[in-house]
C-alpha cells in the first residue's frame, strides 16, 4: 500500500523505519513544525522530520492540518492509507476521509485502557504489570476507533517510561507492518472497543512530579520510574529543587516523619514515607548533573532530622 506517515516523537522512529523497509511505500511524511529546543533555544526538527529529511520523500510540517497549502498537497497525492504514530495533533474529519483504507493509529497501550497523551507513564504510575501496543482504525474521537490488532508486553520492576517506551516502539513497529499487510489483504475484522473498560491517560503536568512523602513508598517508587526521563520527579532540600531519578523499595519500617532522611554512608540515604523507607539511588540537585545519593549526602553534609519537603 501507498502510505502517508504522520509522526513526530522519538517513539515513532522505529515504526517509521520498519514501514520504510516493508513492502509498503511511504509516499509522504507529515510531522509537527520545528520547535525551539536546548539551552540555545534553536529551532530543531522532530525526530521523524529529521529521519525523513533527504530521503526524497515529500515532507510537510504544517502548523495546522487545515492549512490550504498542505491540504492541496495531500488531496493531490495518490495514497491508500494514513498511518499515525505519536504525531501530537488530532486529525480533522476531511483528512480521515481521504484515503480509501482510512487511517491506522499505533497506540502504546492495550486499548481501551490508557487512552490519551501519556499511556506509558500512566501505566507505570497506576501499577499495571502488563501493557502493550494496539493498532486501531482512527475516528474523530481520541483513541476510540475499532481495534485492528494488539500485542501484550510485561512491565518490569526496573522499567522507566523511557525503557518501556523503547520496548513498545519496537513491538509496535512489527505490529504496524502486520496490520498494514492484513488491511491490504482484507484479512482483518475490526473490533469495537469496550467503552465500559476505557480509562484515560491525560498529559503529565510538572506539578505531578512533586513527591508527597506521606504517600506509600511503592507509589513514590512508581512515580519516579514513570517520570523518567521526563519531566522527572522532584523534591526540595534546603529550599532548592532536587530531582529524584532512581529509587528502590525496602522493607525498613519508617522511624520518623515522612520526608525525614536517614544516612546510609556510601550507600546513600533512606527517606521515610507513609509506609516504609524508600532508598534513594540517583538524584540531581538544581543546577548540577545527576549523581549517586552517596555523592549527594557527602556534598551536602546532611544533619540529623533534615528532610525532603514539597513545594511551598
Amino acid at each position: 500500500m501507498r502510505v502517508l506517515f504522520f509522526g513526530s516523537d522519538a517513539f515513532a522512529r522505529e515504526p517509521f523505519s520498519t514501514v520504510l523497509e516493508s513492502s509498503h511505500e511511504v509516499v509522504g511524511v507529515v510531522s509537527r513544525p520545528d520547535r525551539p529546543a536546548g539551552r540555545g533555544r534553536t529551532a530543531s526538527p522532530t525526530p521523524i522530520s529529521e529521519a525523513a529529511s533527504g530521503m526524497g520523500i515529500a515532507l510537510w510540517k504544517p502548523e495546522a492540518l487545515d492549512d490550504e497549502r498542505f491540504r492541496g498537497g495531500v488531496e493531490a497525492l495518490d495514497w491508500d492509507a494514513g498511518v499515525l504514530v505519536a504525531y501530537g495533533a488530532l486529525i480533522p474529519r476531511w483528512l480521515l476521509d481521504l484515503p480509501p483504507h482510512g487511517f491506522i493509529n499505533l497506540h502504546p497501550s492495550l486499548l481501551p485502557r490508557f487512552r490519551g497523551a501519556a499511556p506509558v507513564q500512566r501505566a507505570i504510575m497506576g501499577g499495571a504489570s502488563i501493557t502493550g501496543v494496539t493498532t486501531i482504525r482512527m475516528t474523530s474521537r481520541l483513541d476510540a476507533g475499532d481495534i485492528l490488532m494488539h500485542r501484550e508486553l510485561p512491565i518490569g520492576d526496573e522499567d522507566t517510561a523511557g525503557t518501556l517506551a523503547e520496548s513498545l516502539s519496537h513491538a509496535g513497529a512489527g505490529l504496524l507492518v502486520e496490520t498494514l499487510d492484513a488491511v491490504e489483504g482484507g484479512r482483518l475484522e475490526p473490533v469495537p472497543q469496550e467503552e465500559d473498560k476505557a480509562t484515560e491517560a491525560p498529559p503529565i503536568s510538572v506539578a505531578e512530579g512533586d513527591i508527597d512523602w506521606e504517600r506509600p513508598a511503592e507509589e513514590i517508587w512508581r512515580l519516579v520510574r514513570a517520570l523518567n526521563p521526563e519531566p522527572g520527579a522532584y523534591t526540595f532540600f534546603r529550599d532548592r529543587r532536587v530531582k529524584v531519578w532512581e529509587t528502590h523499595l525496602t522493607d525498613v519500617p519508617p522511624e520518623d516523619d515522612p520526608g525525614t532522611l536517614m544516612l546510609l554512608g556510601k550507600e546513600g540515604l533512606l527517606v521515610n514515607t507513609g509506609t516504609a523507607c524508600l532508598q534513594i539511588d540517583v538524584v540531581q540537585p538544581e543546577g548540577k548533573q545527576r549523581m549517586s545519593a552517596g555523592e549527594f549526602t557527602r556534598g551536602q553534609r546532611i544533619l540529623i532530622d533534615e528532610r525532603f519537603s514539597r513545594c511551598g
